[in-house]
């Protein structure tokens, strides 16, 4: 995880995960306030994160020792644009390893409630803990 920044100051991470177009993007927006891209279809490729300052009077108020939150938002897991299956997997796992490595927070989004969807992605959640020897 990101603990500390420069000159001392702590950060928090928080990362989502989840299938292509399940509002991944939209969650993030609505829960922190910030504009992460949204649309049908692939909109964000790879990993894009925002840095926001947690204000005084939050850090107060829930006891928080953080000075930062660092906002992780993640390709869609799934692709449809990637053909090649074996190329769809690794891409899959290396986003997944990198969100969860440095996330304090991690989020799984699901959009229905499509358990082979939810079965696929702690898969590949487990995979990514295994690889960094956390389970």
């Amino acid at each position: 995880t990101l603990d500390v920044l420069v000159d001392g100051k702590k950060c928090r991470t928080a990362s989502v995960l989840g299938i292509q177009s399940s509002g991944k993007s939209t969650l993030l927006n609505a829960i922190f306030g910030v504009n992460f891209s949204t649309s049908a279809g692939r909109c964000t490729s790879g990993l894009f994160m925002k840095l926001l300052p947690v204000n005084k009077k939050d850090k107060e108020k829930y006891n928080s020792s953080g000075d930062f939150i660092m906002v992780i938002d993640t390709e869609g897991l799934r692709s449809p644009e990637l053909f090649d299956e074996k190329k769809r997997n690794m891409r899959d796992n290396e986003l997944s390893t990198l969100s969860i490595g440095l996330g304090n927070v991690n989020l799984i989004n699901m959009f229905g409630e499509n358990i082979s969807d939810l079965k696929d992605i702690l898969q590949i959640v487990v995979i990514s803990l295994l690889r960094m020897k956390i389970a």
